[in-house]
């Protein structure tokens, strides 16, 4: 019969690394970033509306317009 207790070491890992997400952050500093990025300035999400909405309409044919 062959050697087996060469094979029964334990197997050695390297240590834990860092997440590869990044460190953790606290949930209710996202939870308040998220708040303040769904509090935007109206005006300023109008006029973003207005630069996309015609972006995406300046090459299309009159009759294939995204937005009317």
């Amino acid at each position: 019969m062959p050697d087996t207790n060469k094979y029964e070491q334990p197997v050695q890992r390297p240590p834990q690394a860092e997440s590869p997400s990044g460190p953790s952050l606290d949930p209710s500093a996202l939870t308040k970033l998220l708040d303040e990025w769904m509090q935007g300035d109206a005006l300023e999400q109008q006029e973003t509306f207005e630069v996309l909405r015609r972006s995406l309409d300046e090459d299309r044919p009159t009759g294939y317009k995204l937005f009317a």
